[in-house]
């Protein structure tokens, strides 16, 4: 019988022991490092898959989406370098350094022109040809348009002079005969008195040139008439008046050339004529002589007094008959003096047309105060009532004169000084 081996197994040092667990320890901790990235390599590989085993739906088209147009090609671009001057520009300027401030218009054309592609100039020519075209035609209406202003003007004119009868008297019987109300029984006005300064002083930019001294005179305005010209170029103002105390004229007139009175473009004045008024005797409304007594202080005649006669300005709406000069061709007019040259025209034209267009065909409302309420509350009528207001704030002393004083040697005689 074998000897039974009890002895206890020998215990290891403990040094060996301690690495051994250690070694144990680290491995374990490597497997759980290796596990967990075996895991996460396996689910993404999964969700791989049920990405492609699942497709995503198809998207449903917009019938109503509207395809983009394909990119336009690019617009042409000029080139507006100045190419090398024309041979004679050359010579005048052989540094090439060309100043069109100093070109005269044809050579500015002819440099423009120089720059654009050739196959451009033949479709420059038609469209002047059709320029061409149109301005013939506007020449046409034109002609025919005056022809036409004549013919009804003319038509017209009967209706004005009985008007002129009615407003002088001389229609006052027949219209009594007529008179079924009775109203024209015992009455002994004739016509209607100052029919044409009342109509005239309810149309705001004329009444703020008559004086109380132009009404009186204007008493004996009988008539108020428009002349166009047969060529539709212009047109003259008569203002007729009976036998008066203030002047010997029995017509007084002032007269507008307009070469494009007949379009809708800027009216271009060529010329504006009026009339001398003859005065009588110490009767002049434009003008009043002022007597002042003066007396010496010095010298050997000290103490003396001498009576000096000096005459002025005075405001007055038949200064409408005189207007400023036109300047001639190749006067030096300043831009002050020109910019009021040019306010006073505009005004002045502005007057005539309110006689003309408004005033003449319209007296009767004018008079009677009907005209003034359409002016006030249409359109036009509301643009003029607040443009003289801004004038009239602008201007404290009444407003904006459009015929100022006129310059030595222009219009009106400058005032004179008499010494007796």
């Amino acid at each position: 019988m074998a000897d039974e081996d009890n002895s206890t197994p020998a215990t290891p040092p403990a040094d060996t022991a301690e690495g051994e667990a250690s070694a144990g320890a680290d491995d374990a901790a490597v497997n759980e490092v290796a596990a967990a990235i075996s895991s996460i390599a396996v689910e993404d590989a999964s969700d791989d898959e049920a990405n492609e085993a699942v497709p995503a739906p198809p998207q449903e088209e917009d019938e109503d989406e509207v395809v983009p147009p394909p990119p336009a090609a690019a617009a042409y671009q000029f080139n507006f370098n100045p190419p090398p001057p024309q041979p004679h520009l050359a010579a005048a300027d052989p540094n090439n350094n060309m100043d069109f401030a100093n070109l005269n218009p044809s050579e500015i054309n002819a440099q423009f022109l120089s720059l654009l592609p050739p196959c451009i100039h033949p479709r420059l020519d038609k469209l002047k040809s059709l320029s061409e075209d149109r301005t013939q035609l506007l020449e046409q209406y034109l002609v025919e348009r005056a022809e036409l202003e004549q013919k009804y003007n003319g038509l017209m004119k009967p209706l004005y002079e009985m008007r002129r009868d009615v407003v002088t008297g001389k229609c006052d019987g027949d219209i009594a005969s007529n008179d079924t109300t009775g109203a024209s029984n015992g009455q002994e006005v004739k016509g209607i008195p100052q029919f044409w300064a009342c109509a005239m002083g309810h149309i705001d930019l004329l009444a703020e040139l008559i004086t109380e001294e132009d009404v009186d005179c204007m008493e004996h305005l009988v008539d108020v008439t428009c002349d166009d010209f047969a060529d539709g170029s212009g047109f003259e103002l008569h203002f007729h008046f009976s036998p008066n105390d203030f002047f010997t004229n029995s017509v007084l007139t002032k007269r507008y050339e307009v070469p494009n009175l007949l379009t809708e473009d800027e009216p271009m004045l060529q010329s504006v004529t009026g009339t001398d008024i003859h005065w009588k005797p110490n009767k002049s409304l434009t003008h009043k002589t002022i007597t002042k007594k003066q007396r010496k202080k010095g010298g050997p005649n000290a103490g003396q007094v001498r009576t000096i006669q000096k005459t002025e300005r005075a405001e007055s709406f038949f200064h409408f008959f005189t207007p400023p000069k036109m300047p001639e061709l190749g006067d030096v007019v300043d831009e002050e003096e020109a910019e009021a040259m040019e306010e006073h025209f505009d005004h002045d034209y502005e007057m005539a047309c309110a006689i003309r267009g408004s005033l003449i065909p319209n007296a009767v409302h004018w008079f009677t105060g009907e005209a003034m309420e359409e002016a006030m509350y249409g359109d036009e009528g509301m643009d003029m009532m607040f443009d003289e207001e801004d004038e009239d704030e602008d201007d404290g002393e009444g407003g904006l004169n459009p015929f100022p004083p006129p310059a030595a040697g222009e219009g009106e005689q400058n005032p004179e000084c008499k010494q007796s």
